[in-house]
């Protein structure tokens, strides 16, 4: 066991703790940590730390300037950032470590963080006269531990083969451990996290994570993990009241739950509120700072609710972490054409368009805004009528084709769109054609007022 800070590093079980806290960061993450620590004020190149974490091999000094950004993001959250590059050299762990718990170890830190907790807790209204109990869940087992670090370090990460990934890891919890709740929701998460992003049958998906959140639900009822599981199985049009009931339970259950604060952001988001989804996701940062996952969702909601800085700097920090995630190509894409930066604009659009696949009729209706909106009226045209050629796989979104057209100043061809039958039901309560800051030129137009309405 190594300390240092507010800090608790666990060597065998790979587990970084802050206070009581564990934090959830991938073995690797930690395993570049647990070398910084073992040799504290000493220089280690770039070499022996890839030979340390990946003795395998095959792995580019990417990885670990990865790693090394996310162990400073952390560090800078609940201390300090004491990782140092040494130039043309490598990197220096800054701090003390000491491998026995010195006296008082915490003490501090944990007065502030129990704080912190009462505050949170009165935020949400957790606390009345008789304060809810709320159990600790049934710890897994070593091997169960393991396997449920591996696989949410590939949960987070959100792309096809990690989830798969993270579906084996689950599974294999399940295995070790019957018996113990928390192998189930995890394994539900992921499902739902398969249907959710198109890496599976949508359907067959969700009806898994169901059954697997139901099931960890009959093992532990007062699981949060559960809770929230069952929440996202559920975070369908038809069942989206039951699914953000189920998150408020998860909260109540446990107000530290990251993921928890995340998904009833999102739901919030969905629900046509930015700012209270805002406030929502900015507390699952504050309890995961590197969840990719939040900072895409907290780039959509500062767009919406105006603050583009705020949209550019998420947008940008969840590039850093995963450079693959085509979403935050996206966001950056709308949030610089809100401050007027259009070349940085197109260059995220096309960023989006290497990521993401079919989806050329919609890129083509994105950057057709965007060159209209910068005065090249000609590449506008041009885009646009390729948009609006494609058909099928890779069409256009009809709301980026209206957009398009009035920034081409083509109001009465916007209207016609938004009036064809195949995009009534796509049109119908949208939220984000509602809140769509390109949309603010037509706001006061009559013709368009009973499209942007807020779904009830």
């Amino acid at each position: 066991m190594h300390y240092f800070g507010p800090f608790r590093l666990d060597s065998e079980r790979l587990l970084l703790s802050v206070g009581k806290r564990p934090l959830p960061l991938g073995p690797k993450v930690v395993e570049t940590l647990l070398a910084f620590v073992e040799r504290p004020g000493q220089v280690l190149t770039k070499r022996e730390l890839l030979d340390r974490v990946w003795p395998e091999g095959f792995v580019e000094e990417s990885n670990l300037a990865q790693n090394v950004y996310v162990l400073r993001k952390v560090l800078r959250t609940y201390w300090s950032d004491v990782i140092e590059t040494v130039p043309r050299r490598g990197y220096r762990f800054a701090a003390g470590v000491s491998i026995a718990a010195p006296k008082n170890a915490g003490s501090r830190f944990y007065y502030a963080a129990a704080a912190a907790t009462f505050a949170l807790a009165l935020s949400f209204g957790l606390l009345h006269d008789t304060a809810r109990s709320r159990p600790v869940p049934q710890q897994l087992s070593s091997t169960g531990a393991r396997l449920f670090a591996m696989g949410t370090y590939y949960w987070k990460q959100r792309t096809q083969s990690s989830v798969q990934k993270s579906v084996r890891y689950f599974t294999a919890v399940t295995k070790s451990d019957p018996q113990n709740a928390r192998g189930y929701a995890a394994l539900a998460q992921a499902y739902a996290i398969e249907g959710d992003y198109g890496y599976g049958p949508m359907k067959k998906s969700y009806a898994r994570a169901r059954a697997l959140a139901h099931h960890a639900l009959k093992l532990d009822a007062q699981l949060a993990e559960a809770h929230a599981a069952l929440g996202i199985a559920e975070d369908l049009p038809a069942t989206r009241a039951a699914a953000r009931e189920q998150y408020r339970e998860a909260l109540a259950l446990d107000p530290n739950y990251a993921s928890a604060h995340q998904w009833y952001g999102s739901a919030l988001l969905e629900r046509g509120r930015p700012r209270e989804a805002l406030a929502e996701l900015r507390k699952a940062l504050q309890l995961d700072p590197v969840s990719v996952a939040t900072l895409a969702w907290l780039s959509s909601a500062a767009y919406l609710a105006r603050e583009y800085p705020a949209a550019i700097g998420y947008a940008r920090e969840a590039a850093e972490l995963s450079p693959q995630r085509r979403d935050t190509y996206f966001n950056l894409g709308l949030s610089y054409e809100a401050v007027g930066n259009y070349g940085a604009a197109i260059a995220s659009y096309r960023a989006y368009a290497a990521r993401c696949g079919g989806c050329s009729g919609e890129v083509a209706a994105l950057l057709a805004h965007a060159y209209a909106r910068s005065g090249d009226l000609r590449n506008a045209a041009a885009q646009l009528a390729f948009a609006q050629r494609r058909q099928g796989m890779g069409a256009a979104e009809p709301g980026d084709l209206v957009v398009a057209l009035i920034a081409l100043n083509r109001r009465s061809d916007a209207l016609a769109t938004l009036r064809q039958r195949r995009y009534r039901t796509a049109f119908k309560g949208s939220v984000g054609l509602a809140l769509d800051p390109r949309l603010d030129p037509v706001r006061g137009d009559r013709r368009f007022k009973k499209y942007l309405k807020l779904p009830a």
